[in-house]
């Protein structure tokens, strides 16, 4: 069996870390524009909510900001619940790995700095 995701869109917001035990947690989402259609005026986004845990939570917050593109590949887990007894699914991609793509949308400190990530 295989459950391998693929995907490079833009940062929606500002990543924050969270503790969960002794662990280190960022979720946050990305957007990813599907190619425009013939006689579609602009294309149709997806927003995908990703989870990434210890040192990639680390590598995210540090290094990724609001508007900022981000290649991640990881692994799709829908998560069933139930809410006011109706059952729900929702789908998160579990980080495994962070590739930088560049084009930085916003001004950052770092650009261009001989600083490099430590993974």
């Amino acid at each position: 069996m295989l459950n391998k995701f693929l995907v490079a869109g833009r940062m929606t917001a500002d990543p924050e870390i969270q503790t969960k035990g002794e662990n280190r947690l960022c979720k946050f989402t990305i957007a990813c524009e599907r190619p425009k259609r013939k006689g579609e005026e602009k294309p149709e986004t997806d927003f995908f909510t990703c989870i990434a845990w210890n040192r990639n939570a680390d590598v995210v917050v540090d290094w990724f900001g609001k508007g900022d593109i981000i290649t991640l590949v990881g692994a799709v887990h829908i998560n069933q619940y139930e809410k006011n007894g109706e059952k729900r699914n929702s789908t998160e991609v579990k980080v495994e790995e962070i590739h930088f793509s560049g084009g930085k949308k916003n001004n950052n400190t770092n650009a261009g700095s001989d600083e490099e990530p430590l993974f």
